[in-house]
């Protein structure tokens, strides 16, 4: 059996361990972010249309990731091309500015109508 003294111990060696292992995981991170960020430039250099999609190149990423987490990013990025340029030719057909006319939602006045007291299952 461990002594209150001998488990102290041993926590203590743990955190020590855990917190000197901090500096390397941050360096780790900071390149990891540096990386990355050259990929993107490239990839939007490489692909100057993407750059006013940048909803719809994240979505496709996001979507072709998720298909499988352990394949390379640069490979995500090669494998969304196709899709992000088909979304794209889709969001550039959509008409987004012109508001139709608003319907009138209330139904208050419309015979039949719910009441509050009644549910869509009838008497149950």
């Amino acid at each position: 059996m461990l002594t209150e003294k001998e488990k102290q111990e041993i926590i203590d060696m743990a955190v020590e361990k855990a917190l000197l292992m901090i500096p390397e995981v941050v360096g780790n991170m900071m390149t990891n972010h540096v990386a990355m960020t050259k990929i993107n430039s490239k990839f939007y250099k490489d692909h100057p249309e993407f750059k006013d999609h940048k909803d719809a190149v994240v979505s496709v990423i996001e979507m072709i990731e998720g298909q499988d987490p352990t394949v390379d990013y640069k490979e995500i990025l090669e494998k969304s091309i196709p899709e992000i340029k088909k979304r794209i030719s889709t969001i550039v057909k959509m008409d987004v500015k012109d508001i139709s006319p608003k319907f009138n939602r209330d139904f208050s006045n419309v015979d039949g109508g719910l009441d509050s007291n009644s549910n869509s299952y009838g008497d149950l």
